[in-house]
């Protein structure tokens, strides 16, 4: 299992926001740069990289994620409004290793093909957002009334991966998803990455026995709850 920190931009800063909402930030870091750097110097595999303005359709963070990917230490993932091939096709020429799609592709799986077409399935990961075993979309403020298994098991031919989100305990500290979790191990054959809720150690200890393939980490990490180097040592 891997652990990936995460890097959620808005308005140009880092930000830690409680359950997706905006103007819960709960972190706030100008030197965006500097985060990266210690992620890095601990020696992490994967960093994620969300552009929350471009998820909410509020203009974008681009010129610092193509800053970030230039400086890049190790593999990136971006996600946060990906909604055209283009714009998919840019991240991964700018330096992108994998590129995370979700609104797009549960609204329209041709999308998804397109862009399998394009840049090749290992290069996508797919993200279902849910709460109360529902998908969400645009950004968290649209439900659909489909489970993450139903819409996963249509789009395994067309992406590496897929990003559990947890919303209902994103943020909050309380632990992550682990009744639902276990279930979409079991029906999805795809490497499943979690995130949401995660607190501590112990959290993550339970993750991997469960079966998933890496953990986004985010408030615990800035809130000093985890510490990277113990972290590796899982």
């Amino acid at each position: 299992m891997i652990t990936i920190p995460a890097i959620d931009l808005k308005d140009g800063k880092c930000v830690q926001l409680v359950g997706g909402v905006f103007g819960s930030e709960q972190v706030v870091i100008d030197d965006i740069d500097s985060v990266a750097l210690n992620f890095y110097n601990s020696g992490i595999k994967r960093l994620h990289i969300i552009d929350l303005n471009a998820a909410k359709n509020f203009g974008d963070n681009t010129k610092i994620i193509e800053r970030l990917l230039k400086n890049k230490k190790c593999e990136v993932e971006v996600g946060g409004g990906i909604r055209t091939i283009e714009k998919a096709e840019s991240l991964i020429k700018n330096g992108a290793n994998y590129v995370i799609v979700g609104t797009s592709a549960v609204n329209n799986i041709n999308f998804l093909k397109e862009l399998c077409k394009k840049i090749g399935k290992e290069k996508i990961i797919v993200s279902l957002d849910y709460k109360n075993r529902k998908v969400l979309t645009h950004g968290w403020d649209e439900s659909t009334s489909l489970s993450p298994i139903q819409i996963a098991k249509n789009m395994e031919d067309y992406c590496s991966a897929f990003l559990m989100t947890c919303v209902d305990k994103e943020g909050q500290l309380k632990g992550p998803d682990l009744e639902y979790l276990p279930e979409i191990i079991k029906e999805i054959k795809s490497p499943i990455i979690a995130s949401g809720g995660i607190s501590n150690e112990q959290d993550l200890f339970n993750l991997k026995k469960i079966g998933v393939y890496g953990v986004v980490v985010g408030m615990a990490l800035y809130k000093g709850k985890i510490n990277l180097s113990k972290v590796k040592e899982i």
